[in-house]
């Protein structure tokens, strides 16, 4: 599969929730980080440098999750944890990402592929 039709999402859960990324006035409003394959780049290792980009914390890449393919796009989503764990009671990393609890990653991400809302619930 080629790159610019592949796209693979860290799954990055620690104590405060899920980490996602805000898009305020977008929908939907938060998305999870990640990015689209470098030439011969592991799904992990896509997620370990995407969630670094977008987000600035460091992670440490698991088990995929699973693989989701729509219109032609698959998404592989990965299973995550920081390489730092955030402080208890942590809510934002920056303006722009935030841990979310899992019942607000429902809120925001209402369209988010069953088996990554299964995991998501599992880790709280």
């Amino acid at each position: 599969m080629s790159r610019e039709n592949h796209l693979v999402l860290a799954v990055v859960t620690a104590a405060p929730g899920v980490l996602l990324l805000h898009r305020p006035g977008q929908t939907p409003p938060a998305v999870l980080p990640g990015g689209r394959p470098e030439a011969r780049e592991s799904v992990g290792a896509t997620a370990e440098r995407g969630c670094l980009e977008e987000t600035r914390v460091r992670i440490r890449a698991g088990k995929v999750i699973g693989r989701e393919v729509v219109d032609g796009i698959a998404t592989t989503y990965v299973a995550a944890r920081p390489v730092v764990e955030p402080v208890p009671g942590t809510l934002a990393v920056s303006l722009h990402v935030a841990w979310y609890h899992p019942e607000q990653v429902d809120l925001v991400l209402p369209d988010l592929w069953e088996p990554v809302r299964r995991y998501v619930r599992g880790r709280s």
